[in-house]
């Protein structure tokens, strides 16, 4: 009786920590969309490829048809300036669009 109610206070103990942790995190969340030159499917692969391996990217949704990259990030990790100078070093322009419709939500 004794093991059981320690193992269900355990897990209440580290449910908890998980729950305050997820909190944590989408607070330090942020999106940010660029309107990036890319031209064919080739240049949409690329930026698939690479950006997810930036440090802080949380996720990432590129739109070819819209000349898009939206971008979830943590704040605590990197910035919008750094994730610009991602795509720059890429080959292609970015520059930084109102969020009023993101690539998101049209992919």
């Amino acid at each position: 009786m004794k093991k059981t109610l320690t193992f269900i206070l355990c897990c209440l103990f580290l449910t908890a920590g998980m729950v305050d942790m997820q909190a944590q995190t989408k607070k330090n969340e942020a999106e940010v969309t660029f309107e990036v030159n890319m031209s064919c499917h080739n240049c949409k692969k690329k930026i698939e490829n690479s950006l997810p391996h930036e440090k802080g990217v949380v996720d990432m949704k590129v739109s070819l048809e819209k000349k898009e990259v939206w971008l979830k990030f943590r704040t605590d990790k990197t910035t919008k300036e750094s994730l610009q100078k991602a795509i720059e070093k890429l080959g292609y322009t970015a520059t930084e669009k109102a969020n009023d419709e993101p690539a998101k939500q049209k992919t």
